[in-house]
């Protein structure tokens, strides 16, 4: 994850790789588990299914969002100015998660939990209204997956 500038890089958080996930897993075992936030997978370009395979009967939350890879920023700026990611609803996503992948795999590991609908688009920010659009759209569009 990237944090302010006086963070960088990975800020506070220690649990941001399969090789720390595996080590918090072996020492605490079944006390503690993972929330699971797509996008930070697409940021680090770890393979989200290869993850819910090995993690997700860990998984005790998870936020529903899309992230979409604007690569031409990307080719302009590289992976690290942060240029290349932006929120985006339904299918302008590049990286979907409302598709059967994601929630399929936590069908398979046993997930019974919550559907958090994060809402981080811009288009949608600065009234009560726009804001309260936004997540009626992510509502709309996670409705068939979530309970």
């Amino acid at each position: 994850m990237i944090f302010s500038y006086d963070e960088w890089p990975g800020g506070h958080n220690i649990a941001t790789t399969p090789r720390m996930w595996r080590r918090i897993l072996e020492q605490w075992g079944g006390t503690i588990g993972l929330n699971f936030d797509p996008s930070h997978l697409v940021l680090q370009m770890i393979d989200t299914r290869r993850f819910l395979k090995e993690f997700g009967a860990h998984v005790l939350h998870y936020q529903a969002k899309d992230l979409m890879v604007d690569v031409d920023g990307l080719y302009e700026r590289g992976i690290f100015s942060m240029a290349w990611a932006g929120r985006s609803r339904g299918s302008r996503a590049s990286a979907r998660w409302t598709g059967s992948v994601v929630f399929s795999e936590l069908y398979r590991q046993g997930y019974e939990g919550d559907c958090i609908i994060e809402h981080e688009d811009r288009r949608f920010e600065g009234t009560d209204e726009k804001v309260k659009q936004g997540f009626l759209i992510a509502r709309d569009v996670l409705r068939p997956y979530c309970k």
